[in-house]
């Protein structure tokens, strides 16, 4: 859901190699959020395993894993806003499954042309599936419908490839190896004028207040603003090398880039940008940040450990012992929790979630899982 920068797929059957497309960093849906004293839904984790082609589904408040659910391929995830359906997109079948949350029961896988990553408006109406060669599917939510096939010319890379603004009018495609990024209009799934920016666009996020998309292109070292009103890029943001991965705060006043090639994460200050002091880290992978802004948490890519850091003063803490090769970061709507999938490599298999106390930066016993989970989203 983008799950990071350069998501990890595993290619054929266990022990296989790996191929680097991209790390993605997943979240709650938006709407999650709960109000105190309101009695609601259990909140739940739901992990897509690569390797076993399933779905883990974890109950927060016991870190008790349950049944497995078949999806006969599973590489990305992600959530309707009111967290009814969990879909996990495939590649090899290229397929979407519907999962219903409240019976944790599969439905009939939904073929489209391509399901390397997944997003939903959001009004929960629409889900668009979208993979590596552009094609990109609208599916109608309310039947598990598909409609016709978008014909986009992009070439995504990676699991940030895909943003919407928050009215759901415009969504944004990267065009990696064209340097672009492709505008498509929701109302009518049309596609727009493409927007120039640096070299080898890897990742996308836009602001909460929709103004404005932040575009890091990992070929040119840059960060590019897009105007969302007029689709106009702004002068790019020199970062250090190799930028992969994004996040903003939740006020919008900061952006985190991390910078795979120089080991850095950079912010940028929305009201000027300009890009502060990059910060040490380990080999920066997928990223996310908790609702209130506070922490960022930066998976180390290939490593054993996340690295926090302190928006307050820009600076990393301890890093937190995780299982091998984090590959996806996912923070419940209180900000209590974090659940980091465990991909392992091609030498040894993941099959491990870890959870991660946020008040006290812990990580406790690990959750066992499927094989190679690659990416999670948290429902409530």
């Amino acid at each position: 859901m983008r799950p990071a920068i350069a998501r990890v797929l595993h290619l054929t059957a266990p022990g296989a190699a790996l191929a680097l497309l991209g790390l993605a960093g997943a979240t709650a849906p938006a709407s999650a959020a709960g109000v105190a004293g309101t009695t609601a839904p259990p909140v739940s984790v739901y992990v897509a395993n690569q390797g076993s082609g399933t779905v883990t589904p974890i109950r927060v408040a016991t870190n008790r894993p349950g049944r497995a659910i078949n999806t006969h391929g599973a590489n990305t995830i992600t959530a309707t806003p009111d967290g009814r359906t969990v879909y996990v997109g495939s590649v090899g079948p290229e397929t979407v499954t519907p999962i219903r949350t409240a019976t944790n029961k599969a439905g009939r896988a939904i073929k489209v042309r391509e399901a390397d990553d997944l997003l939903v408006t959001p009004d929960g109406k629409t889900l668009y599936a979208v993979g590596l060669l552009g094609d990109m599917t609208p599916i109608r939510v309310a039947t598990n419908t598909p409609g016709k096939t978008i014909r986009t010319g992009a070439d995504p890379f990676g699991s940030q490839s895909l943003a919407i603004t928050p009215d759901g009018k415009t969504l944004y495609l990267l065009n990696y190896l064209g340097g672009t990024v492709i505008p498509v209009r929701t109302a009518s799934n049309t596609v727009g004028k493409a927007i120039r920016v640096g070299s080898n666009p890897s990742a996308i996020a836009i602001t909460p207040n929709g103004k404005t998309a932040y575009v890091a292109n990992s070929g040119s070292g840059t960060v590019t603003p897009i105007s969302t009103a007029s689709g106009t890029a702004g002068p790019p943001i020199s970062v250090r090398s190799d930028p992969e991965t994004l996040v903003i705060t939740p006020n919008g006043k900061t952006v985190y880039v991390a910078s795979l090639g120089s080991n850095t994460v950079t912010p940028i200050q929305t009201a000027t940008n300009k890009a502060g002091q990059p910060i040490p880290v380990g080999a920066p992978g997928a990223m996310a940040i908790t609702p209130d802004g506070k922490i960022v948490l930066v998976a180390n890519f290939g490593g054993h450990t996340l690295t926090p850091v302190q928006t307050a003063t820009n600076t990393a803490g301890q890093p937190i012992r995780v299982g091998l090769n984090p590959v996806a970061i996912a923070i419940t709507p209180n900000g209590t929790m974090a659940y980091v999938a465990n991909f392992g490599n091609d030498r040894i298999e993941g099959h491990t979630v870890t959870p991660i106390r946020i008040a006290t930066l812990r990580a406790s016993r690990a959750i066992r899982v499927g094989l190679d989970p690659i990416d999670l989203v948290i429902v409530r």
